[in-house]
């Protein structure tokens, strides 16, 4: 009878063969004693070596580079000591535990023996014992058996198992810990299927190889949480840009090898552990629903942005069977669109083995030629037809959308690149109330507050359907959002007291600057009045603010510049009152690219509608930086000390208008060959500039980091600050238009 020698004592799998496997001896890789192993098989013919020696990848990882020498002996070093010692000529096969972790964490639907692999120590640990089994194998003529395990469950992987973790949280009323929301999809296989597998290859002739132990199903992890009713104050949300998106195993080999094989139900074990009675949870990705499926017909539509969709409505109308959406975008993947998954092109690959499919329908309006061209190129080497929309038949709108713009057409665009962003870690775990909420820079700041891991957010706006849609968009137990005025200053004193509030984000304003001209009286209450109010509660609750301000405050000639400049003057004002360090920050930048009402979308607008784009004048210029950009520079002011309070961002250098426009139009013109480009010059509106600037002219810049600038500037003068202040207020309450600009234009001018 051959012999199983199994090396690894403590490893899941060898306590589930242990179950399964008939004349075994299990070895620890620490304490392995070569002697001992070769009395142990001195009587035999054959063995079967089985290697399950390595460290969990979780301590592994943790530990890092400095102990990689121990991690070589239990692992590398031990399987070259057994080939040393042990005759080639008694083993009969080998197998390894490997896992799934060697591939490349971006693959969707893993390869077979494929070399695109991801760097964690872990994962190159495994993949180095894989090529030494291997050179070893084919160079002795030994059958090898490379398992690379999924995600296992069973009693005995309790202490890295997700299901088993999730089993004993919800047994034991614990917290758990959701990554991404639980979008990932994982393919949870259970021991007892591996130990029986391993079983099977150890007594049957099989073709040796690399083999995926997976169920070729693929559940979502929100699903499974879902299944077992968590509360979602058990839920603790974390972000991980290096999590898995997908990781379901390719398993067509094994399944082959295994002929009929029934794997263990995942719905049905949770039922049995926590005795509950529900439905099934459904996988979904299937392997096997793809095979029983057999259809024929079936379309991929190509980009699951707005043209995508319109694309998929048409289709839907026309009875089409829409299979997938295939995005490019990881944030879409692994999400649906009305029920219908949308996947990598890796994954579409993969999937068209057990599809037909008839077309494939490219909706990408944004790619320039040469990028359509290799597209195209690239879709045909693994599909028939493939058609490039919007088609005529098909062509519901051929208007551009900015959010269908991709990063290389924004730097395009603004012939700049986009800033890198990073993890500000004075953020963490801190209480943050954020003025203008629903606006686009306070919108912006929330969400990303959220992947700063902040401990509490506090959203207030005065737009009711702005405050609605947010709560829509973000619904995450870590950030409120409150319909309030920020001049109502009792209510909003009672919400910093409330949450203890440690940060605030003045970002509410008014900012068109066409409409402040015959607004004044309002811009003053909501640009100045409600900041000098917020700027007091701020010092009296010990708060730290970052005021965000404008390139128009710079050098200004508009209402909305005097407000924001005088906003800037009472924020200095404070700063000279407040003794301790929590200052207030005064942040100053450009345009933002896709905000409301801004040129830019205004410019879309008329290209949409082919009518000639309206410029102020072909030589104006305007510096203009993405929200994304803006509202990451700011929150990362909070992180830098300066003696200046004033920070300016580093926006590049000015686009000139008209091209702009053209840059636009160029985009246009790739979805509509028929398209033609028109402007015409109206002319500078009042409190418009030919040119913006970021600074006052006695203002000297300096720098603090790649991307910030300080500004040097005279302190405010206490005392006229205080005078010419109290004669705005009281020309506002009277209602005094020209008291109220003077008093403006004293403010910036004298103080």
């Amino acid at each position: 009878m051959i012999k199983n020698i199994i090396i690894g004592k403590d490893s899941s799998v060898t306590n589930f063969l242990c179950k399964y496997l008939k004349n075994i001896h299990v070895f620890s890789a620490n304490e392995l004693n070569v002697n001992e192993l070769k009395d142990k098989i001195k009587n035999s013919k054959k063995v079967n070596l089985i290697f399950n020696n390595f460290y969990p990848s979780k301590n592994l990882n943790s530990i890092g580079i400095k102990n990689y020498k121990k991690f070589c002996e239990l692992s590398l070093e031990k399987i070259f000591l057994i080939f040393e010692k042990i005759p080639s000529s008694k083993i009969n096969k080998i197998f390894y535990t490997s896992s799934a972790s060697v591939y490349r964490i971006s693959e969707n639907l893993n390869y077979q023996d494929k070399d695109n692999f991801n760097r964690e120590l872990y994962s190159s640990f495994k993949l180095a014992a894989e090529k030494l089994i291997l050179n070893y194998a084919k160079s002795k003529r030994k059958e090898y058996f490379i398992m690379r395990l999924f995600n296992t469950y069973g009693k005995s992987s309790d202490e890295f198992s997700f299901i088993e973790k999730i089993i004993k949280a919800k047994k034991n009323n614990k917290k758990i810990f959701l990554i991404n929301n639980g979008n990932s999809i994982r393919d949870f296989i259970h021991l007892k299927d591996v130990a029986k597998i391993y079983k099977i290859f150890a007594e049957k002739k099989i073709n040796k190889g690399i083999y995926n132990l997976g169920t070729g199903k693929g559940y979502l992890i929100k699903d499974v949480v879902n299944f077992l009713n968590f509360s979602e104050s058990k839920i603790i949300r974390k972000e991980n840009i290096n999590e898995f998106h997908n990781s379901i195993a390719q398993n067509k080999i094994l399944i082959h090898e295994l002929k009929s094989y029934k794997f263990f139900d995942l719905g049905l074990y949770l039922k049995r552990k926590l005795k509950i009675k529900r439905k099934k949870i459904q996988p979904v990705i299937s392997h096997e629903n793809y095979l029983n499926k057999n259809i024929n017909n079936g379309v991929i539509i190509y980009g699951a942005g707005y043209a995508g969709k319109q694309i998929y409505s048409e289709l839907i109308k026309n009875n089409e069977d829409v299979l997938f959406f295939v995005d490019d975008n990881l944030k879409l993947q692994n999400t649906r669109y009305q029920g219908t998954p949308i996947i990598s092109y890796r994954n579409l690959i993969n999937l068209s083995k057990y599809y037909r499919i008839k077309k494939v329908y490219l909706t990408i309006p944004s790619l320039d030629k040469k990028s359509l061209d290799k597209m195209i190129k690239k879709i045909k080497l693994n599909f028939f037809d493939v058609r490039y929309l919007p088609e005529k038949k098909f062509l519901i709108s051929d208007k551009i959308d900015i959010q269908d713009f991709n990063i290389n057409q924004i730097n395009s665009i603004l012939d700049r690149k986009q800033i890198k962003l990073r993890k500000i870690k004075k953020l963490s775990n801190k209480t943050i109330l954020v003025t203008g909420a629903a606006g686009t820079i306070g919108s912006e700041i929330c969400r990303q507050l959220i992947q700063q891991n902040a401990k509490r957010i506090i959203g207030v706006d005065k737009s009711e359907i702005g405050i609605y849609n947010q709560q829509k968009k973000v619904n995450r137990k870590e950030i409120s959002f409150h319909l309030l005025d920020v001049n109502d200053t009792y209510f909003l004193e009672k919400i910093i007291k409330k949450y203890n509030v440690q940060i605030i984000f003045h970002a509410a304003a008014y900012k068109h600057v066409n409409i402040l001209e015959n607004n004044i009286f309002i811009a003053v209450k909501n640009n100045i009045l409600a900041t000098y109010n917020i700027c007091k509660l701020a010092k009296q609750n010990f708060c730290e603010m970052i005021f965000i301000s404008t390139d128009k405050a710079a050098n200004p000639i508009s209402v909305l510049g005097y407000t924001k400049k005088v906003a800037e003057k009472v924020c200095e004002h404070f700063n000279s009152k407040i003794k301790n360090n929590k200052k207030i920050k005064i942040v100053r930048f450009g345009n933002v690219f896709g905000s409301s009402g801004s040129a830019i979308n205004n410019f879309i607008d008329k290209i949409n509608t082919e009518s000639p784009i309206e410029i102020t004048s072909k030589n104006a210029s305007r510096y203009f930086m993405t929200v994304l950009e803006a509202c990451h520079l700011v929150l990362k002011t909070t992180s830098i000390y300066s003696k200046q309070n004033i920070f300016i961002l580093n926006m590049g250098k000015p686009i000139n208008i008209l091209n702009l426009a053209e840059n636009l139009a160029r985009i246009k013109k790739k979805i509509n060959n028929n398209y033609i480009f028109r402007y015409k010059e109206v002319g500078l509106q009042p409190g418009e500039k030919l040119r913006e600037t970021l600074k006052d002219k006695k203002e000297i810049l300096q720098k603090k980091s790649k991307e910030i600038f300080t500004v040097s500037n005279k302190s405010t003068n206490i005392n006229k600050f205080e005078f010419y202040f109290k004669t705005l207020n009281q020309c506002y309450s009277k209602g005094q238009k020209k008291g109220l600009i003077k008093a403006l234009k004293n403010l910036t001018k004298f103080c």
